[in-house]
């Protein structure tokens, strides 16, 4: 192992929430595609974009987070990417998950 590693401390809590946050992201996706739509075709591509792109933005934080060759020079450069890919991720799913909470509670279904 290198000598010192400035993301150390960032490492372990950044890879649990991600892996949380996948989780949920993946259970509420295999329950999602089963249901009906009732808004059809555009909300389908509304949420399952979110979903696709936030389950993206995830992994690609997850992959960045783990990766022990990082420029350690620009450490903080670099984490604070990944803290902002890292919450693109979750924001975008959760405009995913929220606008079909929405529509499903205005539709009744």
């Amino acid at each position: 192992m290198n000598a010192k590693d400035p993301l150390q401390s960032y490492r372990q809590p950044m890879v649990t929430a991600t892996g949380l946050l996948l989780g949920f992201t993946l259970g509420f996706a295999a329950t999602w595609v089963q249901t009906d739509n009732p808004l059809g075709t555009i909300q389908a591509f509304v949420v399952g974009g979110c979903i696709l792109s936030g389950t993206i933005a995830m992994i690609a934080t997850l992959f960045r987070i783990l990766d022990n060759g990082y420029p350690r020079d620009h450490a903080d450069a670099y984490y604070a990417w990944t803290l902002r890919l890292f919450i693109f991720g979750i924001c975008v799913t959760f405009v995913g998950v929220f606008f079909d909470m929405v529509v499903t509670f205005v539709t009744g279904s």
